[in-house]
């Protein structure tokens, strides 16, 4: 029987090598560079401006007596603060829940926009951003049903042990000893192992819906049924598939990781340079002035958005790698679907279309 995972691994490395260095285009790679990004990036950073204030003794001996009833009314406002608090935190929750989801939502569009930018060689990322809002939400919507579902399985499993373990019976006295607690740790664990195995499980069948959506015509719930039809019909590919993708995923992990090292000791040791040049500059220029830090901290904060941008750069490759190896294996496992793929091949063994 021939591995198909195998298989492709050669043909998803000259589909690389074609897309990213024949020839080499630099904005390209930084499209595809940002497009990993989003789809890797469901997380976000946040933060907050404010202004920043310095006070002497001249300061404080300016500053006006309070009014009569003032501090009652201050005194007012922060009790009212703190009776509101928690509906404070429910806000910011809310708002922060709804961020995860709208960045969800931009990875799920990603994701075809990804597929359709490797498969045409040809990186358009507004165009085709356009293009599939339609299909982001619908992948949106199925990751979403399924992380409830995951919940509810969660629930559905550990509550009936924390009831158990923690003795709350008819027949025992509540309490959590010691041996209470190693047995739930460990239950813990392994629903956490098993929920990562389906996980992984299910996000494989996503992966290979999304080419199957994209170029059947359906909805990502019907191309995720297909998907499911023909895993029943031929398994063991699948089971291989799963073996071979584990390993070029430590494999791409490896080399990415120790490229992304190199980009950032690289980029530690020219930012001490530069900033440390700089610094010392600006202390001449200002002597004991804030605006030194302002600006310090202003670079910093470009530098980072720089870095986070190069480590997208170089990481990007394995990804491209990854994703034309899902697509040559799923031409390979479900040949009825016809992927347009920009070098017309089929999969290994056959030869390119003539010019």
């Amino acid at each position: 029987m021939s591995w198909f995972v195998a298989d492709a691994v050669d043909r998803a490395f000259a589909r690389t090598k074609k897309c990213l260095l024949e020839p080499f285009d630099f904005w390209k790679w930084m499209k595809l560079a940002i497009i990993v990004l989003l789809i890797g990036g469901s997380g976000f950073n946040s933060g907050g401006g404010g202004n920043n204030y310095s006070f002497d003794e001249s300061d404080i001996s300016s500053i006006p007596p309070v009014p009569a009833g003032a501090a009652d009314t201050f005194q007012h406002i922060f009790d009212w603060s703190s009776s509101n608090m928690f509906g404070i935190a429910f806000v910011l929750i809310i708002l922060f829940l709804l961020l995860v989801l709208l960045f969800s939502y931009i990875s799920s569009v990603m994701e075809f926009v990804f597929v359709e930018s490797l498969v045409k060689d040809d990186v358009r990322f507004w165009k085709y951003s356009r293009r599939y809002l339609g299909n982001g939400f619908s992948l949106f919507l199925l990751r979403l049903l399924l992380i409830i579902l995951l919940l509810v399985i969660i629930a559905a499993v550990t509550l009936p042990f924390i009831y158990i373990v923690m003795g709350a019976s008819a027949t025992t006295s509540p309490g959590f000893t010691a041996s209470n607690a190693i047995l739930f740790i460990f239950l813990l664990f392994a629903l956490i192992f098993l929920l990562a195995i389906a996980g992984g499980v299910v996000s494989s069948f996503i992966g290979l819906s999304i080419p199957v959506s994209l170029y059947t015509g359906n909805n990502i719930f019907r191309a995720f049924m297909m998907v499911l039809r023909n895993f029943r019909r031929d398994p063991w590919q699948i089971v291989l598939y799963w073996i071979g993708r584990i390993v070029l995923g430590l494999v791409v992990a490896i080399l990415v990781g120790i490229t992304a090292l190199v980009v950032i000791l690289l980029a530690l040791l020219i930012v001490l340079v530069i900033d440390g040049l700089l610094y010392i500059v600006l202390t001449a220029l200002w002597p004991g002035s804030a605006a030194v830090w302002i600006v310090l901290v202003a670079l910093i904060f470009i530098q980072l958005i720089l870095l986070i941008l190069a480590i997208a750069f170089v990481s990007m490759p394995g990804q491209v790698f990854l994703r034309y190896h899902l697509l040559t294996f799923l031409q390979l496992w479900y040949p009825e679907i016809e992927i347009p793929i920009f070098d017309d091949l089929k999969g290994p063994g056959h030869e390119e279309a003539p010019a």
